[in-house]
């Protein structure tokens, strides 16, 4: 992708020894590949629309799982398709693995894992479980950035009860965090939505490149603001979103902390429930972000929040990112417009919510001396999660 002249086309101008000798050779061009990224996902699955939306069936109860970032597509995808399937929950497979029981459904249901990978023990394992445990019950789709992962092969060997579905080859991410291959296995489960609809593959073809469209202006602008923040330096960040951009600001905190080596604590919530008791913790250091809708009923809500904000004098930035921002006139320091596009409606853009947080991330990891790629120089966290046992379930560990 050609990027307009940004602090982000700067660092990938840069020459190869030079963006591999500071660590941010992946990151930071796997943020820029987003868009067109998108563009593959969608023509994927266009052509498996008639046979998801077959083995979808009518009507199904979908179990969204995955672990860390993985969980947090389900979370931004689940307001979205909640508008189309009768129930959808999005549960951590690290949740579901310490009480099956509890997390499968009684009934027909459908797990829908989400991995990058495919090698976190923890899915894999929910995997095994729920075929085990709800035997006639469980089908399972899994949506991943690796066919050679471990994921892949146990939902494939469940013959008619499984589907795999492999995202095209780049958005298997080699950094560490998480940034394309979220987004596009995001992008896929959106489109389940639209499988079986009459119609709807032209619908989603529309969706997703508006999305893409929106996505090439965003990256590069937003590139520039979040390099000029990270500059000025901040110790606390704060994503308040309402739904359905809330599994968005869970990704976009989780980025911040995760590419900054845990120097920039943050924090994800709800725009109403920030009053309750997480208020107390943005200090004269913090980066508050607002990912506002477009709904105006939303729009109110948000706007008393933002005033505020304003009135107790909280944190030492306040940014709002909305399709349009004029309502917050003098409610913010910074105003962040991503604009329209056609068919991008407010459960579309929760792609669009991620990515602040990837570019304050990246640009905060650099400004703090870290290689994005790798931005944990201890080995406190890795790109495939290490150092889980898996136990036994319905008898005691060591027990014969």
């Amino acid at each position: 992708m050609l990027l307009p002249h940004s602090a982000l086309s700067s660092l990938l101008e840069k020459p190869l020894p030079e963006r591999e000798a500071a660590g941010y050779l992946h990151t930071a061009a796997e943020i820029a590949a987003q868009p067109e990224l998108w563009r593959a996902t969608a023509r994927l699955m266009a052509s498996r629309a008639e046979e998801l939306g077959a083995f979808l069936g009518p009507a199904p109860r979908l179990l969204l799982a995955g672990a860390g970032s993985s969980h947090y597509v389900g979370l931004s995808i689940a307001p979205a398709l909640r508008r189309v399937f009768p129930c959808v929950e999005a549960i951590p497979s690290t949740e579901i693995l310490m009480d099956p029981e509890s997390a499968f459904p009684r009934e027909e249901f459908i797990l829908v894992s989400f991995a990058r990978s495919g090698d976190s023990p923890e899915g894999n394992e929910v995997a095994r479980l729920a075929a085990a445990l709800r035997p006639g019950l469980a089908r399972q789709l899994a949506i991943t950035c690796n066919a050679k992962g471990a994921l892949a092969r146990i939902v494939g060997a469940l013959g008619e009860g499984g589907r795999v579905v492999v995202l095209p080859e780049l958005c298997n991410d080699r950094s560490l965090a998480m940034t394309s291959s979220f987004s596009c296995m995001a992008l896929a489960g959106l489109s389940l939505g639209w499988a079986a609809a009459p119609g709807g593959a032209a619908a989603f073809a529309e969706r997703a490149e508006g999305l893409a469209s929106l996505g090439e202006a965003v990256i590069p602008r937003f590139s520039d603001l979040a390099a000029s923040l990270a500059s000025k330096g901040f110790k606390r960040a704060f994503f308040l979103a309402p739904r359905p951009f809330l599994g968005g600001a869970y990704e976009a905190h989780l980025k911040v902390q995760e590419l900054s080596g845990g120097a920039i604590l943050s924090k994800a919530e709800d725009m109403l429930g920030l009053r309750h008791g997480f208020m107390a913790a943005i200090d004269p250091e913090s980066l508050v972000v607002l990912l506002c809708s477009s709904d105006p009923y939303r729009r109110a809500y948000e706007l008393d929040l933002a005033r505020e904000l304003r009135a107790k004098r909280l944190g030492k930035t306040t940014l709002v990112v909305a399709e349009t921002a004029r309502d917050f006139e003098g409610l913010a320091d910074i105003l962040f417009e991503t604009g329209s596009a056609p068919g991008v409606d407010d459960d579309a853009r929760a792609l669009l919510a991620v990515l602040p947080g990837q570019l304050l991330g990246l640009f905060a990891s650099l400004e703090l001396g870290l290689k994005p790629d790798a931005p944990s120089p201890s080995g406190v966290i890795n790109r495939v999660v290490q150092g889980v046992a898996i136990h036994p379930y319905g008898r005691p560990a060591g027990a014969p």
